[in-house]
């Protein structure tokens, strides 16, 4: 939503709040230049300095490699630059901030063990410690996870990688099957989403395929859930840090048009000027009235969860498959002060419509299938199978 497994493609497709870090244009242009959007209540808080940004550029400049050797005091410095970076950082300081005192102590007194260490006997250290935290956008990003990344990020692929598209749709008889593998922006646009569905205009039923989709933007969400559960119907709230104060939610209603939200610009800007913010649907949305189904899997996680746990808020779908990640933390990645090494931070809390918790739990489809754990591959054609049923039985 604005996601740490233990393989980068998980974490690769779960960021919204590194693209923060990253866009180019002016995101109080961006906001201006959409008429749906209300102007923001309160006075723009201040940026972080362009120096301190992470971009593709931080992580392909560093001449730093995970062999290197650091002396005690180089890796003891690096330790408490992370903590402290989390500290300052995290959604809410008081969040499991005695676990956090404890690793950090634990982590310096190992150090002390011996004068020299290599730089990835280090982060495997720290890492293993965030680990036991359970708390997702959290981990540390060393030069090459970093560049891969964030080559996705701003569309910056390496000369002989070919991306398969993020969305993509097929009829099979009488279900039409909406792929959506990536709620990434710009991966995903409004309009593609609307193709995409204009080519199941036919379809009896409709199956929203969200196998492995780790997650993306907010914002994409909102292009395809109002035709699930109609007008003006909360989506989901989120806070920052700055938002734990504030009482009543600033109300968004809709999405942003991709002209204005390319890199996300114009809904980072909202979440910069909105601390506390609650999403809701369109006043003039229509519900698209044919049955639907959500597939999902163990890798759906951060607003693929919160995507699931709309629908099962509202009942307005079935879902099918297995229990989604519980990945919905909000996260920003920071740099840290070995050049080309970020720290992801979760920085946004995320609530369901119901005010339910997904963080850590995950959302339980309604109907299971087995073979969707681990990416089984008999996962879609059962899940066809079912959504036929149900279109036999409304014939």
């Amino acid at each position: 939503m604005r996601s740490t497994g233990a393989s980068f493609s998980v974490v690769m497709a779960v960021l919204l709040g590194v693209i923060a870090c990253t866009g180019n244009k002016s995101a109080n242009e961006s906001i201006k230049a959409n008429p749906a959007i209300a102007e923001p209540q309160s006075s723009p808080k201040s940026t972080q300095e362009s120096t301190e940004a992470v971009s593709l550029d931080w992580f392909t400049s560093s001449q730093l490699k995970s062999k290197d050797n650091v002396s005690a005091s180089q890796a003891k410095a690096f330790i408490n630059n992370v903590y402290q970076t989390l500290d300052s950082k995290i959604f809410d300081p008081a969040f499991k901030k005695d676990e956090r005192d404890q690793q950090l102590q634990e982590l310096l007194d190992t150090i002390d063990g011996k004068p020299n260490w290599t730089r990835a006997e280090v982060i495997e250290r720290i890492s293993s410690q965030l680990k036991k935290l359970s708390i997702s956008h959290l981990r540390i990003l060393d030069p090459t996870e970093g560049e891969k990344l964030f080559r996705v990020v701003e569309q910056k692929p390496l000369p002989d990688a070919t991306p398969e598209p993020a969305i993509s749709a097929e009829i099979r008889g009488e279900i039409g099957i909406l792929r959506v593998k990536s709620f990434l922006i710009p991966h995903v646009t409004k309009v593609a989403l609307d193709n995409a569905k204009s080519h199941l205009s036919q379809a009896k039923v409709i199956l929203i395929d969200l196998r492995g989709n780790g997650g993306g933007a907010g914002s994409s969400i909102s292009y395809l859930v109002e035709d699930i559960v109609g007008a003006d119907k909360v989506l989901w709230r989120d806070r920052t840090r700055e938002g734990l104060q504030v009482q009543k939610p600033y109300i968004f209603r809709g999405y942003f048009d991709d002209a204005v939200n390319a890199e996300a610009e114009a809904e980072i800007k909202l979440s910069k000027e909105q601390p506390f913010v609650e999403w809701r649907t369109r006043l003039e949305a229509k519900r698209d009235l044919k049955p639907h189904f959500i597939l999902v899997d163990d890798q759906c996680g951060s607003s693929c969860d919160l995507f699931a746990g709309i629908i099962k808020d509202y009942g307005s779908a079935k879902i099918l498959g297995v229990r989604t990640m519980g990945a919905l933390f909000g996260g920003d990645a920071v740099r840290l002060n070995w050049q080309g090494f970020a720290l992801i931070v979760p920085t946004l809390q995320v609530i369901s419509p119901k005010g339910n918790t997904i963080e850590g739990v995950g959302v339980q489809p309604d109907i299971q299938i087995p073979e969707c754990k681990n990416s089984g591959s008999q996962c879609l054609e059962k899940a066809i199978e079912i959504a036929g049923a149900s279109a036999s039985h409304d014939r």
